[in-house]
């Protein structure tokens, strides 16, 4: 541990640097994933070494997306060990490293600082290792509590082994990663709502952020007047967001409109599977109308909230976006929610956010339909890019189908979504040079 500090230390502290670091953290920890998934000891059933890339990639992004049946295709041991990288991938592996020289050393290096900011999107005023402790202590508090109601749900419907299929499923919803042991996923427990009830909740706490958290915490505790605004935008669009699309998604398809409660319901578990980005799913997503479909998608590239277990552009960014809208249409000078006034640092980020993660879905579409495009439509083939680069992990069947080029696209959207647009844009352009004379203003038609 003590060389792991001095490592820290020795390393560069500019924000290109970090940023590269962040990025060899993940791909060490998909080559270890990799490696251990390619063991035949590790293994059910045979598949591709590209199927076995897809799912490394899949399970350290917490993504869920599969190209083969996950059950079928590792053996206990494999699943004991895509369980661990499944945690790792959700926690974020600057967190466990951070948390490890905490309790050695009672000091966090500089660079763990800045790498832990730029892997969870925190403020830069926001308490450090205060965060640090409350991930973990959140994350096994809600994990076990997730473990017992679904050990009880799993054992009333006769499955075997319960125990080990509620903390699997326990700690795939958590880190909103989406895989399951069912070839199904949760479909066929549907009409279970302690176990569809905890599926939810698990997924829901996992994606509104580790933030939200501590800010309620702090606040029962007493030892915050108020939370943040952060979280207020956090809680106000996660539910906003949830129930308008639960029920565009009811009325836009026949099939859950003529089901009644029981469609609502499933259009519900579907929405907050979506924005979650945990990818499970309790209805056929292949069987929905192309409407709920595309609110799917829409929801998918929203996304989960920062500092949580989820991907997408991030809902504090589209308020940010809006806001912005809002102060365009009424000729207001500062940009505002909740009576503050949003940073500009902060409009430019979300901004650059939604730019740079359009374009990326434009040119994954475009490659995925110049390999795959007879064989699948134009809707089935940006669901899959959309679901890849938000980290959902939910599809309409076509996966275990795509070709291997295909796939390896794919997989390099859930890496790109795991550590960021942001984060990946920032490690792909280089520094602008500093301008000698400032720029001259000159207006544009827009």
């Amino acid at each position: 541990m003590k060389n792991l500090k001095v490592w820290l230390l020795s390393q560069k502290t500019d924000d290109k640097s970090i940023v590269h670091l962040l990025i060899k953290g993940y791909f060490i920890l998909t080559a270890f994933c990799f490696f251990f998934l390619m063991l035949p000891i590790c293994q059910k059933e045979g598949t591709s070494t590209v199927n076995h890339l897809f799912f490394s990639i899949s399970i350290v992004s917490t993504t869920g997306l599969a190209p083969a049946d996950f059950a079928t295709t590792y053996s206990i041991l494999g699943q004991v060990m895509s369980l661990i990288f499944i945690q790792l991938g959700g926690i974020g592996y600057m967190a466990l490293s951070s948390f490890i020289i905490l309790k050695q050393t009672r000091h966090l290096p500089n660079l763990s600082a800045r790498l832990l900011r730029l892997e969870f999107n925190l403020p830069q005023k926001y308490p450090l290792i205060t965060f640090i402790y409350s991930v973990f202590i959140f994350t096994i508090l809600i994990e076990f509590i997730g473990t017992i109601l679904l050990y009880y749900g799993f054992k009333s419907e006769g499955i075997d082994q319960p125990f080990w299929y509620a903390i699997f499923h326990s700690v795939s919803a958590f880190c909103t990663a989406g895989f399951s042991l069912f070839n199904t996923s949760l479909s066929t427990f549907k009409d279970s709502a302690l176990i569809t009830n905890t599926i939810l909740v698990l997924s829901l706490l996992g994606s509104i952020g580790f933030i939200v958290l501590l800010d309620f915490w702090l606040r029962f505790l007493g030892k915050r007047s108020h939370i943040t605004l952060t979280s207020k935008v956090i809680i106000v669009s996660t539910f906003f967001l949830w129930v308008t699309a639960a029920v565009l998604i009811y009325f836009s398809d026949a099939t859950l409109g003529k089901m009644g409660w029981d469609g609502f319901s499933q259009a519900v578990f579907q929405s907050i599977s979506a924005h979650t980005t945990v990818g499970f799913n309790n209805y056929d997503i292949g069987a929905l109308s192309t409407a709920s479909t595309f609110i799917l998608i829409i929801i998918m590239i929203i996304g989960a909230s920062p500092a949580g277990t989820g991907g997408g552009i991030k809902t504090t960014s589209i308020t940010t976006l809006v806001a912005v809208l809002i102060a365009i249409l009424k000729r207001r000078k500062k940009i505002t929610f909740f009576q503050k006034e949003i940073p500009a640092s902060n409009i430019y980020l979300a901004v650059a956010s939604a730019i740079f993660y359009s374009f990326i879905v434009i040119i994954g579409t475009w490659l995925v339909l110049t390999i795959d495009g007879h064989n699948f439509t134009l809707n089935q083939l940006l669901f899959e890019v959309v679901s890849a680069l938000s980290t959902v992990g939910i599809s309409t069947g076509i996966t275990a189908a795509l070709s291997d080029w295909s796939k390896i696209i794919i997989s390099s959207l859930m890496f790109i979504g795991r550590l960021g647009v942001l984060t990946f844009g920032l490690a792909l352009i280089s520094e602008a040079p500093i301008l000698k004379q400032k720029p001259q203003i000159e207006d544009i038609a827009i």
